[in-house]
């Protein structure tokens, strides 16, 4: 009676664990020590052989929540919190928010400092909230983080500041969310996900980066949920998602440990390289993209180049390869380009990037939305009012 007691209500604190704590490593810690004291609970009242694998369960337990605890604090890894439930799986684009309202996101470094904490307004279409007026012809904007906004407020986002520095000449849309790349820029388009882009369109704004080509190869833990593609007579082919395309044991077990900081540590910082033909499918789905823009939509898409000495050693172009030659080929394939190469030195007593995060700040947005502004006015020939420079 006991037993049936005591898992019954560690089925519940379980429950509620899922119920209230957002998809994260607190979760996983939270759930683990759950286990740890059934189990722990398990060896005071049983007997015999029962209680024999009770302690040996119990001590497995207490090492994962060991393991988690002393990696946690090696590694110094910030903790993001977020409301629960306002993110979820998206069809075949992966994870993205699941309904409309602000979503509060506090970043906080190792030592208790807060990196961020800002609010995101999602509108009724799950696309981050941009003012501005719905009868000008539609600017869409893909991509991530980057595009998304992660680490600022609504008013400081790309989208937001080119919509500003263009004084309403464009209804702008930001569909871009944290984790995606060009694959899902391209599934969508290929499945007229988004009604909208037919309402007058006037041009496709992906902001990328060669460390893209982790997500398009799957080689990226934040692309599991997202679709794949293989290059078929050079052509670019869905093929589900990237976790479908893994047996079923990987499947199961990633899924299970992925939120894990010992998953993070020993296998999502172990990222394969990515090689030539991983680069050659990164081009081609940009490349596919601005064909069905052209195509299906009539309009052009313009490429924001964001080169790979802004991120880690590791998400950096191999050494047969640079920003320049990914920059021409591009433009090969029929692209407009931009380069968002910036010297962060440049502006002393400005903050550039999120310290302790790596994203770009307000600032860099409005230093990377006036040379856009400039860029469509010219390239476009359409006249963009200046609202003011950074």
């Amino acid at each position: 009676m006991k037993i049936t007691v005591a898992v019954v209500v560690a089925a519940m604190l379980a429950w509620l664990g899922f119920e209230f704590i957002e998809a994260s490593r607190h979760l996983v810690l939270y759930e683990i020590t759950l286990v740890f004291f059934l189990l722990a609970y398990f060896v005071v009242v049983l007997r015999g052989r029962w209680r024999d694998v009770a302690l040996v369960c119990a001590s497995l337990a207490f090492g994962l929540v060991g393991i988690e605890v002393v990696l946690w604090r090696l590694n110094n890894s910030p903790t993001t919190f977020r409301e629960k439930g306002m993110w979820g799986i998206k069809g075949e684009l992966g994870l993205s928010p699941t309904r409309p309202g602000v979503i509060h996101e506090k970043k906080v470094a190792a030592n208790g400092d807060v990196i961020f904490d800002v609010a995101y307004t999602i509108q009724p279409d799950l696309t981050r909230k941009v003012v501005s007026p719905e009868t000008s012809p539609l600017v869409a904007f893909f991509g991530d983080s980057f595009t998304y906004g992660a680490g600022v407020n609504d008013v400081d986002t790309l989208p937001q500041i080119f919509a500003d520095f263009t004084n309403g000449a464009y209804h702008v849309v930001n569909f871009g969310v944290s984790g995606y790349g060009p694959q899902q820029m391209l599934r969508a388009l290929e499945t007229d996900l988004y009604p909208v882009l037919k309402e007058n369109p006037r041009l496709f704004v992906i902001l990328t980066a060669p460390w893209h080509a982790f997500r398009t190869s799957c080689k990226a833990d934040n692309a599991w949920f997202g679709p794949s593609y293989e290059l078929e007579n050079g052509v670019p082919v869905y093929k589900g998602s990237c976790a479908s395309r893994q047996s079923a044991f990987r499947q199961a077990l990633t899924t299970m440990l992925r939120w894990t900081e010992a998953y993070d540590h020993f296998i999502g910082r172990r990222e394969k390289p990515v090689g030539p033909q991983d680069m050659d499918l990164y081009i081609e789905i940009l490349a596919r993209s601005a064909e069905i823009a052209r195509q299906k939509y009539g309009v052009p898409t313009l490429v924001l180049y964001l080169p790979d000495v802004l991120t880690t050693a590791r998400y950096q172009l191999p050494p047969e390869l640079d920003n320049t030659a990914m920059m021409r080929r591009l433009r090969e394939k029929g692209l407009d380009v931009l380069d968002l190469s910036i010297d962060l030195n440049a502006y002393p007593g400005h903050q550039l990037i999120i310290p302790g995060d790596g994203h770009p700040t307000g600032f860099l947005n409005r230093i990377w939305g006036e040379r856009l502004k400039d860029f469509v006015a010219a390239k476009f020939s359409v006249a963009t009012p200046s609202a003011g420079s950074p």
